[in-house]
This record gives structure tokens, C-alpha cells and sequence, in this order.
């Protein structure tokens, strides 16, 4: 059963965005350049080693530019979210005879059968999981879909760290106030933390994982590797130095 709570939120989160007419990329609103769309997606299914015979789920597709990708790629593609706005936004770009592979549902209660899947992928999600809870429920329903040696690609994840990746939001700022960002960040972070009602997005929509976490969950399971987060390889890739992006990170587990 459909969380109904999450559903909502969910689409009051995206209703204003979609509601305009925006495209697939801008509804999504993480992939930033539109020229650089693709070289991220293939920088993703070349980290998983897609192969065609594969059946891949997509843990929170949204509006299906990820997906649309993947559906390329493997024999059978599933996606789902829980944003009904977002998967008519999926089909409304992308529709041909294989976008009916998408589902509604919460990631923590996937309506799917066992050892289903040879690929499951959370891209970008994570830091939507509001609790400790909700994260570790999904990883026990993608556990469950997946097969005997399957792989899990969780991406595009906010870490604990000592670098802020909210610096970016303030990059433009003029540089005589870039000194007070941090201190800034860090009132905001203690606010949300001690009051819900005064969080907004600093606790609702970014929560961190830890890698720790991540690897102790799948302990004994599986093989986890860790490394940048695809969009942030590519864009350094292509700007070095000069890109200010911020450092998330993808984890890719190799079920025993």
C-alpha cells in the first residue's frame, strides 16, 4: 500500500515545478545542463556494467531521464516513484511501448516480488529519505528484490564530511560575504536539528548518509566500492579545476 502522507508531500514538492511546462531534465531539477544529461547517464551504467540481458529497477525514477537511458540499455526496465505528477511527466516525454513498466510506490514498500531484479537503482534519493528508518526499510525492499549476485547502484549521496556541499548554493556570492557562509551553514543545520518547523529544505529534503552505514548494513552480503558521484566525475572531467561543484559520492554493491 501506497504511503499516502509521502504521496502528498511528494506532490506538492514537485506539482509547482511540473505544473509549468517544464521538460523531463528541469522537472528533475538535479541534472543542471541539459548538453551534459547523456554523459552522466553513461557514466552511471558504465560504473554498473549494464548488459542487455539485465532487468533493472529504478528506485525513484521521477520523470524518467535516468530511465529513459537505462530502457537502452538492459533487456527489461521497471521504475518507480512516488510522485504520480513525475511518472505522467516520464511518459509524457519518453512514452513509447515501454514506459508501462512504471509503478507508483513508496521506496520502502516495493510491490514487487524476490529476487527479481539483476540491477536496482537509488539515483539521487537518498538525501529524500527523511529518517534513519525510511533508509533503512529501502535497503532491506531493495535487498529483497534483488537476485543472488546482483548489483545495488545507490548514487548521487550527500556524505558526512568536513566540506560543506551547501557552499555551492552561495558560490556567486560577492567574496567580502563568502566568509559568513560557513558560520551561516552551520546556525541553519543546528536550527533544523533542534526545530522541525523552522528546518525547511536544510533537514527534510538533504539528509546525509553515512558510507559507514551503507557498508555495515551490507556487511558480510556484499562487496561495496565508493567513489564520486557521476555527475560530479564529468563535469571535472570536462571543466578541472574549474568546476566548483560538490563532492556526493555513488555506492555500488555487489551482492554475494
Amino acid at each position: 500500500m501506497v504511503n499516502r502522507k509521502a504521496v502528498r508531500n511528494a506532490e506538492k514538492l514537485y506539482d509547482a515545478r511540473i505544473g509549468s511546462k517544464m521538460d523531463a531534465v528541469d522537472a528533475a531539477g538535479q541534472w543542471g545542463s541539459k548538453d551534459d544529461v547523456w554523459k552522466i547517464c553513461e557514466e552511471i551504467c558504465s560504473k554498473i556494467g549494464i548488459k542487455k540481458e539485465d532487468r533493472v529497477l529504478e528506485v525513484g525514477c521521477g520523470s524518467g531521464v535516468l530511465g529513459n537511458h537505462l530502457q537502452t540499455k538492459c533487456a527489461f526496465y521497471c521504475g518507480f516513484d512516488v510522485s504520480n505528477l513525475m511518472l505522467k511527466k516520464f511518459v509524457e516525454e519518453y512514452g513509447n511501448t515501454r514506459t508501462h513498466n512504471l509503478i507508483q510506490s513508496v521506496t520502502d514498500l516495493i510491490p514487487l516480488r524476490n529476487n527479481l531484479f539483476d540491477v536496482v537503482i537509488m539515483n539521487s534519493v537518498t538525501m529524500y529519505l527523511h529518517d534513519q528508518e525510511a533508509l533503512e526499510n529501502t535497503l532491506v525492499e531493495i535487498e529483497r528484490v534483488s537476485t543472488k549476485n546482483a548489483v545495488i547502484f545507490i548514487g548521487d549521496n550527500i556524505i558526512s564530511s568536513g566540506y560543506y556541499w551547501e557552499l555551492t548554493w552561495f558560490q556567486n556570492l560577492p567574496a567580502v560575504l563568502k566568509p559568513l557562509v560557513k558560520p551561516y551553514i552551520r546556525i541553519r543545520k543546528w536550527i533544523a536539528n533542534k526545530s522541525p518547523k523552522l528546518a525547511g529544505k536544510w533537514k527534510s529534503l538533504h539528509r546525509e548518509i553515512s558510507p559507514e552505514f551503507v557498508k555495515m548494513f551490507f556487511e558480510g552480503r556484499a562487496e561495496m566500492r565508493q567513489s564520486n558521484a557521476a555527475v560530479y566525475t564529468v563535469r571535472q572531467r570536462m571543466l578541472r579545476e574549474r568546476y566548483k561543484g560538490n563532492r556526493r559520492v555513488d555506492f555500488l554493491i555487489t551482492l554475494k
